[in-house]
């Protein structure tokens, strides 16, 4: 293990783990993961320390994994705001910053490259998965120090849980009044540059280019994660903004805290600096000392928030292996919730996450967390004792709820997190008696009482507004898998749809047909391949729901059932064609033939989501030019009571309907191809000659344009127009590739273009080390 001396306020804080020795390290590493910040960064001042005692060069690098639990375009994209926020910083102070983010051609090991030229990593102290493995696979090619670089109160000095938080509060009391009110030492150490020729094991990214360029659309194109998730545009991760955003509410909020704190109607009545604190871009220690020196009651207040709520959820994490685990809860609670019987019709998980409760509160505040990220702390109480009023399982209510948490708040995947939601199940709490029939002796926070002491109409105001800075109007051209799930992504998140198909019904590519014996049958694409990792909670409902077979890949009986589900509720106008699309100065005008006559609308944003040949001749009446192409594909269908004939090579023959009578021919892209301009008659007819049947009750459906097989394989975004479906995802052609650019389009249109650092005042309040007796 390095033998360098550090000062004690620094010392404290490290967690070292012994691993191989390099014969000639080049310089040290500070492997920055989440402790976003250079300012008052004990991470780094370690590093810093170190790289100085050693005589090496210091680089930091971040690594913005696709790995991470619920990894989305929301976390994503705060987390290159705080890098771009930090290679501004590290530039200031000469320090080499390097940021690898994962992607397709672009997931190398980075930081085990790094680590082998390495004298010692330093880190930030994480106890959840999958952080706490990654250091230990670290471990294994250099020695790696973890540094405290979250909490006042070290947790390498305390680091013990408590079964309630007053117990935490006596226990911590005196170590924390030590720290709470000690200015943070400043490191003074220069850094060495790294050699002029020395070059980086991978292409760094630079996060502020990419924000600039396109809003990272690009970057996050290539990026393995959740779209339906998309960024909040109204919080800006980095330090600059976070530090930004306490100053303002240290001069005009802190001091009405203690009476603001529970009014979730008034979104500035608390600090709402929790998703900063949670990636690090802050220090606790400075929002803590300049609570402390605000002397207010409203700092008296948050000052027990961060000491007491705050520090014992991640000295309990600290402490308790899987603390995310059922068996965690206390005694009492699980055997109370054994007890207990569900009292309200059951909801879906899918329901539940689009906030379709039959609870109004609860509604509410899922609503803003999936349109804005956030949610009021004591609402939160609240919803997050909600689930398990509408499942049967109250484990897995508690699975859902951290689920929900974790995926849509920018707070979320933290130790405070995992100690909230365990809360609302019994963690830290006593039992309440006598036991009611759900919640059991668990306490209890009825949403219909909340919501009677609480605003509602203000509540909503902020929780229900749209997505993004305004409320669009969306035009979108077709109403298949592609285009319905786009419409319904979009609807969620507030904004008007109206879907435009010029079909009779739902249809498409995903047609039925009837058989002989009067069974339905699926007529266009055979199965549904290629779904993207995200969609799995998706497909998964839909299986549940009997739309598709177990697996996802083929339906139960025919696919218009799920294009109706999936444009419940939403603006759906069938037998109107789109024939022209036109750029105007607000956004785009449509030329639709309806059954009413020509007509035009305009919308401040269209998604076309044709089949390929369709979309491509839509756009070059906009002067957009695309490329690719679709393969052909005949079907024929009609009884054949007798065994299976011999066919040509390139027929496919499935059986269909009860006791398989009616027989489906399908031809490969080839033999399509060669008799693509029969009538359909003649090639029903044509068919049954073949098998040699009698053509009574034969029929026949030519797919021109079936699947595409060339194409942009991304989402193109031309000004107000983008354009979407199997063409425009991966891997082409198939249902995956239109649901992923779907999702994609959406997510791209919360990506705001631009990025600069926040002006913050400049004095960060340090002193030298003779406070901390060092």
């Amino acid at each position: 293990m390095v033998d360098v001396r550090l000062p004690s306020h620094l010392e404290e804080r490290c967690l070292r783990h012994a691993g191989p020795e390099a014969a000639s390290p080049r310089y040290v590493v500070h492997w920055m993961r989440a402790a976003l910040r250079l300012d008052e960064n004990p991470t780094f001042d370690v590093a810093r320390t170190l790289a100085n005692g050693l005589g090496l060069p210091l680089l930091v690098y971040q690594g913005i994994d696709e790995r991470y639990p619920h990894a989305s375009y929301r976390h994503h994209r705060f987390l290159l705001e705080g890098a771009a926020d930090v290679a501004h910083r590290a530039a200031e102070l000469g320090v080499k910053h390097l940021l690898h983010v994962a992607r397709d051609g672009h997931r190398e090991p980075a930081l085990l490259h790094l680590a082998e030229e390495a004298a010692v990593v330093i880190t930030d102290l994480v106890d959840l998965p999958p952080w706490s493995e990654w250091t230990q696979s670290v471990a294994s090619t250099r020695a790696i120090i973890e540094v405290d670089a979250h909490c006042v109160l070290p947790r390498t000095v305390f680091g013990r849980t408590a079964d309630r938080p007053f117990r935490f509060r006596d226990a911590t009391k005196r170590a924390m009044k030590q720290r709470m009110g000690q200015p943070w030492p400043r490191c003074g150490h220069e850094t060495l540059p790294l050699p002029e020729a020395w070059e980086p094991p991978f292409t760094p990214v630079d996060a502020a280019a990419e924000l600039r360029k396109d809003g990272a659309q690009s970057l996050l194109a290539a990026c393995n994660i959740d779209p339906t998730v998309i960024p909040v545009t109204d919080m800006v991760g980095g330090a600059s903004a976070g530090m930004a955003r306490w100053n303002a509410y240290l001069k005009e909020g802190l001091s009405r805290y203690h009476r603001t704190r529970n009014n979730a109607s008034q979104r500035d009545g608390v600090s709402g600096m929790s998703p900063w604190l949670h990636h690090g871009m802050v220090a606790a220690t400075r929002l803590v000392r300049d609570a402390a020196e605000h002397g207010t009651k409203g700092a008296e207040k948050f000052l027990d928030e961060m000491l007491v709520f705050r520090e014992h959820a991640y000295h309990h994490v600290h402490d308790v292996d899987r603390p995310m685990d059922w068996d965690r809860l206390p005694d009492w609670a699980r055997t109370s919730w054994r007890r207990s019987a569900l009292t309200h019709p059951a909801l879906v998980s899918m329901d539940l996450e689009r906030g379709r409760s039959n609870d109004a509160l609860w509604n509410a505040a899922q609503t803003g967390m999936v349109r804005h990220g956030v949610m009021h702390n004591n609402v939160r109480m609240t919803w997050g004792k909600g689930t398990v009023r509408w499942m049967e399982d109250p484990e897995a209510a508690m699975r859902l709820t951290q689920d929900l948490n974790d995926r849509y708040a920018l707070d979320g995947r933290n130790p405070n997190s995992v100690a909230g939601v365990m809360w609302c199940f019994g963690l830290f709490d006593r039992p309440f008696d006598p036991p009611e029939a759900r919640m059991g002796r668990v306490r209890r926070r009825d949403p219909r009482d909340h919501a009677a002491r609480l605003d509602m109409d203000g509540y909503r105001a902020w929780t229900e507004a749209p997505s993004g800075a305004q409320k669009l109007s969306i035009g979108v051209v077709g109403g298949g898998l592609s285009g319905r799930f786009a419409a319904r992504m979009l609807s969620d998140l507030g904004h008007d749809v109206t879907v435009y198909d010029k079909g009779r019904r739902a249809s498409g590519r995903l047609s039925d047909r009837t058989a002989d014996d009067g069974t339905p049958f699926q007529l266009g694409a055979p199965k549904l391949d290629g779904w993207p990792e995200w969609s799995e909670r998706h497909v998964q409902d839909w299986v549940e729901r009997g739309f598709l077979e177990v697996g996802g890949e083929r339906p139960e009986s025919t696919l218009p059932p799920l294009l109706d589900h999936l444009g419940e509720g939403l603006d759906v106008r069938q037998l109107h064609r789109v024939d022209g699309l036109e750029s105007t100065s607000n956004g785009a005008r449509l030329r639709i033939i309806s059954p009413d006559g020509p007509m035009e609308v305009e919308h401040d944003h269209v998604l076309v989501a044709a089949p390929f040949e369709q979309s491509r001749a839509l756009l070059d009446t906009a002067g957009i030019a695309v490329t690719g192409q679709s393969e052909p594909c005949w079907v024929a269908w009609g009884p054949c009571p007798k065994d299976d004939p011999e066919v040509p090579s390139g027929w496919r023959l499935t059986r269909r309907g009860h006791g398989g009578t009616t027989l489906e021919v399908r031809m490969d892209a080839e033999t399509s191809a060669a008799d693509l301009e029969r009538s359909l008659p003649d090639m029903a007819a044509h068919v049954a000659a073949t098998l040699g049947v009698d053509p009574e009750g034969w029929a026949a459906h030519r797919w021109r344009f079936s699947r595409p097989i060339e194409g942009p394989e991304t989402v193109v975004r031309h000004g107000a127009f983008s354009v979407i479906g199997d063409a425009f995802g991966s891997p082409i052609g198939t249902a995956g590739a239109a649901l992923d650019s779907a999702a994609r389009a959406v997510a791209n249109l919360h990506c705001t273009v631009g990025w600069e650092p926040s002006t913050v005042e400049p004095s960060l309040q340090q002193t030298d080390l003779s406070t901390w007796g060092a």
